[in-house]
């Protein structure tokens, strides 16, 4: 027995130390696994942290565990997240890790947060499976055999947006299960689906708001033919329970072929009112209610972007009344007979009869009716609203939530009948009456600011008998957040036509108010004042065609004292005053004055097209003059200040393309990276996507800077171009080679040079995302001039010095040391110039690269009594071999070398020969010069290649959404063709290619980080 007790033990300890160590074991195979199968089905980018595996938490089977993963869309849908979710946990059967295909039986999602999106084009988000590649499943090695038997989804959050339809649903709190041999081409699915909020709107109407959802259904699924069969199945929204019977079937991405019916069993009155969510969520199972309700229709054909089934409905309430037993009062005498109606889902067959709804709250009665119908051909309308209800009684039968208050008077006596577009008169329509709202009051826990003397009076009139000559004024309007009032009126005409539009404003507002009324991002204050006196005036027509320059808008608007902070902001911005003067072409603003991040902008300037910018894209143009006193520019980018850690990559500014203005800016002090810039001043011009920097000029490092050039993201938003010319005079070396890594590289040897440096240069390329120049894609040219200094402790001379034994060479002070070099591929090239020491003449020339590798040519005449004997006892050696060469040289007192200087800028190698032995050395610096040119070129033909190969793909992609644009109606925001966009910004991106392979004068620049 204890034998058979110490193999068990045994046994269950193998056991044991396995399902700990397998896990460690497959892992990798299970990562590679999923990847690839992900990335081979799918075209979206699926990312997931970790791949956790549990031989416990499904025993007997395999738990592989994907952790955070996320699916992003590309293309028309890059940037928006499709699925997010906590873990998505699989069951895998144990013995599939040894067989070449792994078989899936369970698949649970925890807190998934799902975006299904239609988008305008009525393209679909969730389109990202590849097509099939016809190879049989099987062939595919490492591959997965889903034999899924069941499903489920934890506290998932479901939004569902179709831009075609003007439909959007969602969905918080889901739960969902799904059972059912997956494996079969013929199934059927039990599933179970309880939701804690649920809305859905359409059209902007709201036809649910937050309304608890179970359904339970059991679906007959054929794959074949993408069909769903609804069998039992039974769906509860709060209180009232539907049943529906029919099918479904997916079609494509976004149509749907559908025959539904559904109808509400119960006919009890609550039911219905448990979808007022008012009502439902407060003591609705003590409301007391009489009166009977029907639900019912059906649904059948196809639902498309294009097409719409035909459908049936109809809702019916007789006698309706409700009352809370602690209330004084009912409502009472409710009814409701509604019937929406499309025989054949043809959009002009569509009815809408609401023949009666009546109701009495406070023995005030309200009544409505309207038929609608043939809105495309003929559309007529026969509508009526006329009631009275005082608000302040509301009180008496509704249960208010905890701290509100409401009061007013809310009437309507209108009617409008006949041809919508008649434009013939003779009494085809008639329409007239009003809508009025006098001394509103309301106030709530949620609305501590209340809204006080509320009132307005809508007018509807009609003169001739059109519907075209209806006119509607809203006159006396007013209302006061808090004690703050803002007066307005508007006056509508020609609504069929061209829908003309009227108004004006004017008003004060506290800017903290807006809290409240929910127009502010999560965490973001606000505070401050707001004074305007508006007029505006424009139609319809405009609106549609994107001409908001000829909207009629006048007036004066002023704040003071805003602050405004968020969590993406690095503390508060504050605006101490700025005041805005609007005429129908500009706005002209004045009077600011702003800080931000310890920084003070002081400006004035004008601004054109401000309604297309701020509604469509549109360009906002304009000029403005900015001061600032000082600024951190470090603590404004996020990055640390000075010497220690580079910054982590990130993404590249991109310059605004609806952006067109002109910056005259000036800053009396610029902290950056490690350099503080005084005295700055020039202007800026944002334009297509581009920053131009024109006279920029600032006292920095000792000396004087100016720069001009371009910043571009128009070409490649990832490594925006670069184009720059500096003027640099009296700058000192030491300074500006600590503070500039791109001089580290263009000038090594300012490392080792004291002194003032006067230089002018051209500079061109990309930057990477993190701001600093991709090295190899830098070329430019330059000269510059030493008036004065000292070079003591470079390698290269001293290594020279040690070989000649000459010690004027370890410290050499110089004077007016001119240099020309231009620069490309990595490599600087030098041109030949003339250095002095004392009687020792130097003509040095050569290469050295970015990477601090050197190639010198240096031609010395060296009196020899500067020479050591060691240095001279090389030089006589250097006469023997040339002698035995055949190649006899005198020696006299001055010895002319060769100096040939390899390696590195530390670490330099020193070959030296006479000169009359070692060739002729001029041609040996034309030779690197013109293989250096060559590189260049060749370099350049290679960047205009690979340009041309990107405008094609762009264009591509441009002509084929601009076709798409011209067929579907799609509108562009700058009001061009897409076409004609497409080549507008083709010939820009090869004007750009062509410059970088013809233009030899074109500059690019340097700043603090590079």
């Amino acid at each position: 027995m204890k034998k058979l007790l110490r193999i068990a033990g045994i046994s269950l300890g193998i056991l044991l130390l396995l399902g700990f160590t397998l896990p460690f074991l497959f892992k990798d195979k299970l990562v590679r696994i999923a990847r690839a199968e992900i990335n081979k089905s799918l075209t979206a980018q699926v990312d997931f942290k970790n791949v956790d595996i549990s031989f416990f938490r499904r025993f007997p089977r395999v738990s592989v565990r994907l952790e955070d993963l996320a699916v992003t869309g590309r293309d028309a849908f890059a940037g928006d997240t499709l699925m997010a979710a906590a873990n998505v946990d699989a069951s895998v059967n144990l013995f599939s890790f040894f067989s070449k295909t792994m078989q899936v039986d369970r698949v649970d999602i925890q807190s998934p947060r799902i975006h299904a999106w239609v988008n305008a084009a009525g393209g679909a988000n969730w389109n990202i499976t590849k097509p099939a590649s016809g190879a049989a499943s099987g062939d595919t090695a490492g591959g997965f055999h889903m034999n899924l038997q069941r499903y489920a989804i934890h506290n998932a959050h479901v939004l569902y947006e179709d831009e075609t339809a003007g439909i959007r649903a969602e969905l918080s709190g889901l739960d969902h299960e799904g059972s059912g041999d997956l494996t079969q081409d013929r199934f059927t699915l039990s599933t179970a689906t309880r939701s804690a909020g649920a809305s859905f709107s359409y059209a902007r109407i709201p036809y649910l708001s937050d309304a608890r959802i179970d359904l339970a259904s059991d679906l007959v699924v054929d794959l074949k033919t993408n069909t769903y069969t609804l069998t039992g199945t039974k769906l509860s929204l709060n209180a009232l329970t539907l049943t529906a019977d029919g099918s479904l079937q997916l079609i494509n991405d976004s149509s749907y072929g559908m025959d539904i019916r559904f109808k509400a069993p119960s006919a009890e009155f609550k039911e219905f009112l448990s979808l007022v969510p008012a009502l439902y969520k407060t003591d609705f199972e003590k409301l007391r209610t009489a009166g009977t309700a029907s639900f019912g229709g059906w649904v059948k054909g196809v639902y498309s972007a294009v097409q719409m089934p035909a459908y049936d409905l109809t809702a019916t309430v007789a006698n309706g009344s409700f009352q809370y037993p602690d209330l004084p009062q009912p409502v009472k005498n409710i009814a409701i007979d509604l019937h929406a109606t499309n025989p054949d889902g043809r959009p002009d067959h569509a009815v809408i009869d609401l023949a009666k709804a009546h109701i009495e709250m406070g023995g005030s009665p309200f009544d409505l009716h309207l038929l609608y119908k043939n809105p495309e051909t003929a559309p007529y309308i026969d509508g009526a609203a006329k009631g009275r209800l005082d608000l302040s009684q509301v009180a008496s039968f509704i249960k208010l939530e905890k701290g509100t208050k409401l009061a007013g008077i809310v009437e309507a006596d209108a009617f409008a009948k006949g041809l919508v577009k008649s434009m013939q008169g003779g009494g085809a329509f008639n329409a007239g009456g009003f809508f009025g709202i006098e001394n509103l009051f309301y106030q709530s826990a949620a609305f501590p600011q209340a809204i006080r003397n509320g009132r307005m009076k809508i007018a509807v009139a009609n003169t001739g008998g059109t519907a075209d000559q209806t006119t509607i004024n809203v006159t006396g309007g007013h209302v006061q957040l808090g004690t703050n009032p803002v007066d307005f009126s508007v006056t509508l005409q020609r609504p069929v036509t061209d829908l003309l539009f009227e108004g004006a404003a004017k008003g004060r507002l506290n800017l903290a108010d807006l809290a409240q009324l929910g127009v502010l991002e999560p965490g973001s204050k606000l505070d401050g004042w707001l004074e305007a006196d508006m007029r505006f005036g424009g139609s319809k027509a405009m609106v549609d065609r994107k001409a908001y320059d000829q909207v009629r808008l006048s007036g004066t608007a002023s704040v003071a004292n805003v602050t405004y902070d968020a969590a993406n902001l690095q503390g508060p911005a504050r605006i101490a005053a700025a005041h805005a003067s609007f005429s129908p072409a500009s706005a002209s603003i004045t009077g600011l004055d702003a800080t931000y991040n310890k920084t003070r902008f002081t400006g004035s300037g004008t601004a054109s097209n401000l309604l297309g910018y701020a509604l469509q894209d549109g360009i906002l143009s304009g000029r403005f003059d900015l001061a600032i006193d000082h600024m951190n520019l470090n603590e404004w980018m996020g990055t640390a200040d000075a010497s220690a850690t580079t910054a982590a990559p990130g993404e590249a500014f991109l310059v605004p393309a609806n952006l067109d203005l002109i910056l005259q800016a000036r800053a009396g002090n610029l902290h950056y990276d490690k350099v503080d810039y005084r005295n700055m001043s020039g202007t800026v011009i944002l334009r297509n996507e581009t920053a131009t920097l024109q006279g920029l000029r600032t006292e920095a490092l000792d000396g004087v800077i100016t720069v001009n050039g371009t910043y571009s993201t128009r070409v490649h938003d990832a490594k925006p171009a670069i184009s720059l010319v500096y003027a640099v005079t009296g700058v000192d070396i030491q300074k500006a080679f600590f503070a500039y890594n791109t001089m580290q590289k263009l000038m090594p040897i300012g490392k080792f040079l004291s002194g003032k440096l006067t230089s002018n240069m051209n500079l061109k390329g990309a930057l990477q995302a993190d701001g600093m120049p991709d090295l190899s894609s830098l070329t430019g040219a330059g000269n510059l001039l030493l008036l004065e200094g000292v070079l003591k402790g470079f390698a290269p001379l001293d290594k020279m010095a040690t070989v000649l034994q000459i010690s004027e060479l370890k410290n050499i002070a110089v004077k007016e040391l001119r240099s020309v070099f231009e620069f490309a591929n990595g490599k600087v090239l030098v041109k030949p110039f003339n250095l002095n020491i004392k009687d020792i003449q130097m003509q040095i020339g050569g290469l050295h690269g970015f990477d601090q590798g050197i190639d010198y040519l240096v031609q010395m005449k060296v009196p020899r009594h500067y020479m050591g004997m060691a240095g001279n006892k090389l030089v006589t050696g250097l006469a023997t071999t040339a002698a035995v060469n055949g190649i006899p040289l005198a020696l006299g007192e001055t010895i002319n070398l060769n100096v040939r200087l390899g390696g590195t800028i530390t670490n330099p190698t020193v070959r030296t020969d006479l000169t009359g032995a070692a060739g002729d050395a001029a041609k040996d610096l034309q030779a690197q010069a013109v293989a250096f040119a060559k590189q260049k070129v060749d370099s350049a033909r290679q960047t205009f290649r690979d340009t041309v190969a990107s405008v094609r793909k762009a264009l591509t992609d441009e002509i084929r959404d601009g076709i798409r644009k011209q067929v579907l109606g799609g509108k562009d925001s700058s009001g061009a063709r897409p076409l004609d966009s497409a080549k507008t910004k083709t010939v820009d991106r090869l004007k750009n290619a062509f410059g970088g392979l013809l233009n030899r004068k074109k500059a690019a620049s340097d700043t603090s980080r590079h």
